[in-house]
């Protein structure tokens, strides 16, 4: 396997995870606007079974992560405001983190926890306990506790530990105010710190780098799984621990359904192959599509409406301002291939935040400000089935996606090293692979 001079340094380049001291201050953050007698309480999902005794793979909730650094299953935060901690006189810790103990007939099994001392050890609590303790803490609270804050958004109970749902069946809170711990905490996600940008950026420079080895790779005859398995190799080898959110790999007419993932058509000559994807890297996300000619040429229908993706593109980047919104973004991008005749055509967003979270926290009126990150993506998609559009663009399906961050001097691309004009996707397609054989 031969390692290209770039690979060596991604792979060498390892960034550090972010500091105990970065989430003590964004818990430090959220303190001293916690008023009055409020409590914030943040959990983590307990391990999904897939089926019988096979779990899914786990990932925290990023809200509790980004004010933890806890990345283990079935941790609950609880923070505490100065005026309910005098009105209770239970203790001086405003912030206490409840956890899984040791337990070492488990750990053989599922591997090593931090425990109650790993946490104050590693994670820079000064207040640790297990986590069926955290019912007679809040019992203790509760009489006490005008607002609650927590990351219970949904009816949909399907991802909440038993120890919340009893306490919700079973205590009365009518006369305590249920807020959101999202008032605090998205405005601060939204808004990327520099480190920040960092992880974004390799989570990005990755993708691009599976993306290439894709364009190399891709002929006729292949599988679209194929595909799927080189880019998520790629994902690995460089470090990372997972892709950010299911690999689209679509082919053919499978280029126009705008989240497919079953990944299993052969490709064929004459197909587009559509890639939306994005590498995680410690717990940032990218999100990248291209559109590659299967046979490594462009057909003259397949360049003219890549040609009219690629320039809505580039026309809604030319107008980010701060103080627009992404549906601002939208109307342009929609009023760009509306005049085209492909306005029909897209038919969805022209793009969404990004961070911890793919679709990252924010809406479509959230305000772009200076380290607001977030995509640019116009698609066209014509059914082949369309008996309304011209024959020769049936069953073309588009999408050019990159990922933004705006700057004091403005929006800089931060993909702008993954290749997306068409004679650059033509050229290393004729390439060999470098790192898959």
């Amino acid at each position: 396997m031969k390692i290209t001079i770039l690979s060596l340094i991604l792979l060498i380049s390892s960034l550090l995870p972010q500091s105990v001291e970065v989430f003590s201050q964004r818990r430090e953050t959220i303190l001293q606007q916690l008023h009055g007698r409020s409590a914030m309480i943040l959990f983590t999902a307990s391990i999904h079974m897939r089926n019988g005794d096979v779990g899914f793979d786990f990932r925290p909730d990023n809200d509790y992560w980004y004010l933890t650094g806890h990345d283990e299953p079935g941790g609950i935060l609880m923070m505490i405001s100065k005026d309910l901690l005098s009105a209770t006189n239970l203790d001086s810790n405003n912030e206490i983190l409840f956890v899984l103990p040791r337990n070492p007939k488990i750990e053989v099994w599922t591997g090593r926890r931090l425990g109650i001392e790993g946490v104050k050890r590693e994670l820079g609590f000064n207040s640790s306990e297990p986590v069926d303790s955290f019912e007679v803490r809040l019992k203790n609270l509760l009489p006490s506790i005008d607002t609650l804050y927590t990351n219970i958004t949904s009816p949909n109970r399907s991802g909440i530990p038993v120890i919340i749902t009893d306490i919700l069946d079973n205590y009365d809170l009518t006369n305590i105010e249920q807020k959101s711990v999202g008032d605090f905490t998205h405005s601060m996600r939204h808004v990327k710190t520099d480190e920040e940008v960092m992880f974004l950026q390799k989570a990005i420079d990755i993708t691009g780098e599976a993306l290439k080895e894709a364009m190399m790779l891709t002929k006729p005859g292949l599988k679209e799984n194929n595909i799927e398995a080189a880019i998520e190799f790629i994902y690995r080898d460089f470090g990372c621990e997972r892709p950010g959110f299911p690999s689209i790999i679509g082919s053919g007419p499978n280029s126009t359904i705008l989240h497919y993932i079953k990944n299993n058509r052969m490709m064929e000559e004459g197909d587009l192959l559509l890639m939306d994807v994005g590498a995680e890297y410690n717990m940032y996300t990218a999100d990248i599509s291209r559109t590659i000619p299967v046979n490594g040429r462009y057909s003259e229908p397949q360049a003219e409406l890549y040609s009219y993706v690629l320039e809505a593109q580039q026309t809604v980047f030319d107008s980010v301002r701060v103080g627009m919104t992404i549906k601002d973004l939208n109307m342009i991008g929609k009023e760009y291939l509306s005049e085209r005749g492909f306005g029909k055509y897209f038919i969805h967003g022209i793009g969404h935040w990004l961070g911890l979270d793919v679709h990252d926290v924010g809406g479509r009126q959230t305000a772009i400000k200076t380290g607001s990150v977030f995509t640019i993506e116009p698609g066209i998609y014509i059914s082949e089935d369309d008996t309304t559009a011209d024959e020769r663009y049936r069953g073309i399906g588009i999408r050019i996606e990159d990922v933004v961050l705006m700057t004091e001097d403005g929006p800089v691309w931060l993909s702008k090293r993954i290749p997306k004009k068409i004679k650059e996707i033509e050229r290393i397609m004729r390439r060999k692979a470098k790192r898959i054989r």
